[in-house]
Formats: C-alpha cells, structure tokens, sequence
C-alpha cells in the first residue's frame, strides 16, 4: 500500500502568491469529496477519472492530487464524509432525546431526512464490493456506518427491554432486522425509480415501534 493511500486526510493547500489562507481551500476540498461522491454513485470507482473530477468541479486535475494523493484516497474519504454526515444528521435529530423509543424514531427518520446521501453511501459500497483490490482504510469507512447504527439500535433496544418500555427481544437480531430493511429500501430505490422508499421507512418506523412495545 502506498504512502499516499495511508493518509486518512486531504493535506492542507499550498498558500501561492495571492491567495488567501484557510477557507477556500476547505471549501475546495469538501467541493470535491462531494462531486467525486456524486459522480463514484452514478458512474462506479473505475469509469470515474481524476479529469471527470476536475472538469466536473472546475478545479485543476494537479490540485486534486495534491489534495489526496490518489483517486483511492479521494474515494475513501468521500465516503468517510458521507458517513459522518448522516451521523451528523441523527445527532441533530435525536438531540436532547433519551427515550429508547425515540431513539430509534431518529435513526430510522434519519433515512428519509438523508436519503439522497445514504442512496450514493449504499450505491457506491455495493461497486466497491466488486473490486478485486480492496483497502483497509475503505473497508473500515464502510464498516464503520453498519459499526455504529448497530451501537445506536442495540442500546437502545437494550434500554426499552431494563425500562420495561419494550417487551423482551433480542436486541442483536431486531437491529440487524432494521438495518437489513432499511439497506433494502435503498437498494429498491436504485432498481425502480418509483419505487417510495420513505414510505416504506415511515412503515418500518411504525412496525418496529409497534412490535417492540407489543404487550408491555
């Protein structure tokens, strides 16, 4: 693995003559992990060049290399970013929220409020999959979203159950019950484009809320 691929984030710019510090060189840098995260969705990882990159953001192709490194990096930090964003997303939601079933509520509304995000997160995993070379460092980002949306419904799930909010469950199984529906959601969204997936999420929502409280 090269040097370049290890780094997990974009090297600040170079300050040339005239140009101003800080902020723009953020801006540039969240401009292209979003248009490379848009354009690895529609097109796969291998179709999409640097050039489709800088023609698409209006940025110098040399600048995104220097920026990342490689397009591996730019990919996995691309979806690093879509990660954190729909976390972001949830804590916003669930702020000042404690009630296990609230909880939930917000994980599962944070589908429908980043569906858009989410769809690409899923679109580009599923291209990812396909490669023969994979990297730890996207693997990880990946893995990560799953990581904790399975720490987020397993202790809230176990908390409803010692609360005695919800009847008894197994915490594991009903969270990789969500996660599964909610990743099939997205999935039939990119097969049908009429296919409604926030209904079909506002009907998980009902039903797992529904289920979990049955009896208690």
């Amino acid at each position: 693995m090269s040097s370049t691929t290890r780094n997990k984030k974009a090297r600040p710019a170079r300050r040339g003559p005239g140009r101003p510090a800080g902020e723009k060189s953020d801006d540039s840098v969240a401009i292209l992990q979003d248009v490379a995260l848009d354009l690895f969705s529609q097109r796969g990882f291998h179709a999409v060049t640097i050039k489709d990159i800088a023609k698409a953001t209006g940025l110098n192709a040399a600048l995104i290399y220097y920026y990342f490194g490689s397009k591996e990096d730019l990919f996995q930090q691309s979806v690093q970013v879509a990660v954190d964003r729909a976390f972001e997303q949830f804590e916003t939601l669930a702020q000042g929220h404690t009630a296990p079933d609230q909880i939930i509520r917000d994980w599962i509304e944070t589908h429908i409020k980043q569906r858009e995000l989410i769809r690409k997160l899923v679109q580009v995993s599923l291209d990812y999959s396909k490669m023969e070379h994979r990297v730890p460092e996207t693997d990880a980002a990946i893995r990560q979203f799953y990581d904790r949306e399975r720490a987020v419904l397993s202790s809230a799930i176990r908390k409803g159950v010692r609360q005695k909010l919800f009847r008894k469950v197994d915490p594991d199984q009903t969270t990789e019950f969500i996660s599964t529906f909610l990743d099939g959601a997205m999935v039939r969204s990119l097969i049908f484009d009429d296919f409604n997936s926030s209904k079909a999420i506002r009907s998980l929502q009902k039903f797992i809320l529904s289920h979990l409280q049955d009896g208690t």
